[in-house]
């Protein structure tokens, strides 16, 4: 009986075996999902496409959530494991959510002021409408940074905030004279002044510290899995640094071209330009604490629990270093020459 079974037996275990070795060999699954529909996501989307999330051992499923709040609760209820976001999230961990932010791709203000004619100076705001996308999100505290930076409060000025929409309908909004004034990013803005309307300020100058396109997870998850939170960060920085490569320009544009659906290549090669030259991709996306400590301030002042937050709870600023000390990012850089 010996004899007639251990060849089944044998078959067996070598199936076992296989199985095993084949759990062991699969990638982890790892959802990572956005709620920005602009050129600043390229990093994300070029390591999908180019296959980055793959080389460092992570199978990744890229998803566009629309808007913030969606994503978030997608990430509360283990959903989402990543996502690229905005500094607001500091607004649930004032509640008690474990979210905490890893990198951040755009540590500064960038967007351009446009204005209808007739709108000469700061000051003629008073009084107007402003259109933004939402209120309490990234491209909402921007608005705020840059109108404090020309010394304008909006409800002492009595600048009234319209929730419009994305850049492309503030945009018509502002042409056909539903609001008077909004900020708007790269190649929007530079559309909407072939059209007619005036650039007010460029925020992109004023060198106001926010943290925008964050990389953010949950605690718990980074002190589970931390290898795949470096892994993701290891992706997406690598697919930073080919967007910043003059080389990789035709692929970064093909990424960004596709998901925002623009087919004037004009249209696309100023956003691609401008994304580069107005600092709206860091080179080496490291939490900013004097961006969140802007965010901070600007969301305590309608939510009193946003000001008792530690920052040293809601940045963890050590996988970014490790990757900078061990020489991680100069091989990337090596690897993809920036201009």
């Amino acid at each position: 009986m010996a004899k007639i079974f251990a060849p089944f037996i044998c078959l067996y275990f070598a199936f076992i075996g296989c199985s095993h070795l084949h759990a062991a060999a699969a990638k982890p699954r790892v959802v990572i999902a956005h709620a920005a529909m602009n050129f600043r996501v390229a990093p994300l989307w070029v390591a999908q496409d180019q296959g980055f999330f793959g080389k460092y051992g992570i199978d990744s499923e890229v998803v566009y959530m629309r808007g913030g709040p969606t994503l978030l609760s997608g990430m509360l209820s283990g959903d989402i494991h990543v996502g690229w976001t905005a500094s607001g999230i500091i607004a649930p961990v004032a509640e008690g959510a474990d979210f905490v932010i890893v990198a951040g791709f755009n540590n500064r203000v960038t967007d351009e002021l446009i204005v209808r004619p007739g709108i000469k100076r700061p000051e003629d705001l008073r009084g107007k409408r402003f259109g933004v996308q939402s209120i309490g999100g990234g491209g909402w505290m921007g608005v705020m940074l840059g109108l404090e930076s020309l010394g304008l409060e909006p409800k002492r000025d009595d600048i009234r905030m319209l929730v419009i929409g994305d850049n492309t309908i503030r945009g018509q909004a502002l042409e056909s004279g539903t609001i008077d004034a909004t900020s708007l990013d790269g190649a929007f803005a530079r559309k909407a002044k072939a059209r007619g309307l005036v650039s007010l300020a460029d925020f992109s100058t004023a060198n106001i510290p926010i943290m925008n396109h964050v990389v953010a997870v949950k605690k718990t998850y980074l002190q589970r899995r931390p290898e795949i939170v470096e892994n993701v960060l290891r992706a997406l920085v690598e697919g930073l640094a080919f967007t910043w490569s003059p080389k990789s320009k035709s692929a970064v544009l093909k990424s960004v071209a596709r998901r925002l659906r623009i087919t004037d290549t004009a249209i696309a090669e100023d956003g691609y330009q401008e994304l580069l030259t107005r600092g709206g991709l860091e080179k080496r996306p490291h939490p900013s604490v004097e961006g969140m400590r802007n965010v901070q301030r600007l969301m305590q002042i309608s939510n009193p629990r946003v000001g008792e937050v530690k920052l040293d709870d809601v940045l963890d600023r050590s996988l970014m270093r490790k990757l900078e000390d061990s020489g991680f990012v100069d091989r990337m850089y090596n690897l993809y020459p920036p201009k």
